[in-house]
C-alpha cells in the first residue's frame, strides 16, 4: 500500500482520538499498511496515552515485523495490564522465541486477562524451554489460565509436556481437563503398536 509518511503520522494521531471507532480504525488501517508504519508504530510505545501503546501493540503484531521485538519485549513491563496483555498478543503473532523469558515472567502479572495472552504467545512460540515454568501455570487459580497453560504444554508436546498434561487431567476445572485429555488421547494414537 502506497502511503505518505504524512498520512501514517495522522493515523497514529487518531490513534488516541476520543471515538473509539475512530481509534481502531485508525490502528486498523496502520496493520493494513504494513510495513512502510512500523517506524513510527514502534516509538507510540512509549507514547503517553495508554490507549496509543496499546492500539500500537496491537498493529505491530498484525504487521508481523521484527523489527518491533524489542520493543514488544519492554512494553510487557507497561504501568496498563491492557497494553501488556496487547504486548504479549502481538509478540505471540511475531513468534519471537527471544521474547520466551519475558512472557515467561509475565505468568507472574497480576491480572489473569495478561497471563492467558502471554500463555497464547508461549503456544505460538512452542519453546521447550518453557516446560517447567508453563507446568507451574498449570497450578493457577484461573481456570482460563490453567487451561492456557495445558495449551501451551500441547503445543510443546515432548516427554516432559506430557507428563505436565497427564497431571491436569485431573484438574478440578472441566475444560481444563477435556484439554489434556484430548491432547493424551491423540499422543496414544499417534504412538508405534508393539
Amino acid at each position: 500500500m502506497d502511503i505518505s509518511h504524512t498520512r501514517i503520522q495522522e493515523l497514529i494521531k487518531d490513534l488516541s482520538h476520543k471515538n473509539e471507532d475512530v481509534r481502531w480504525g485508525a490502528a486498523f488501517t496502520l496493520a493494513r499498511i504494513g510495513l512502510p508504519a512500523v517506524d513510527l508504530l514502534i516509538p507510540a510505545l512509549e507514547d503517553k496515552d495508554s490507549v496509543v501503546r496499546l492500539r500500537a501493540a496491537w498493529a505491530l503484531g498484525q504487521i508481523g515485523d521484527q523489527r518491533a521485538v524489542d520493543r514488544l519485549i519492554h512494553t510487557l513491563r507497561d504501568g496498563d495490564w491492557a497494553v501488556r496483555m496487547r504486548a504479549a498478543e502481538a509478540l505471540g503473532k511475531l513468534r519471537a522465541h527471544k521474547a520466551t523469558d519475558t512472557l515467561l515472567l509475565a505468568l507472574r502479572d497480576e491480572k489473569p486477562d495478561v497471563r492467558r495472552h502471554a500463555l497464547a504467545a508461549l503456544t505460538q512460540i512452542a519453546d521447550p524451554a518453557s516446560t517447567d515454568r508453563l507446568g507451574d501455570a498449570l497450578k493457577d487459580p484461573d481456570w482460563r489460565v490453567r487451561m492456557g497453560a495445558a495449551l501451551a504444554l500441547a503445543a510443546i508436546g515432548d516427554q516432559k509436556s506430557i507428563l505436565f498434561l497427564e497431571v491436569a487431567t485431573r484438574d478440578k476445572n472441566e475444560f481444563v481437563r477435556k484439554i489434556a485429555e484430548a491432547v493424551m488421547r491423540k499422543k496414544e494414537g499417534t504412538r508405534p503398536s508393539t
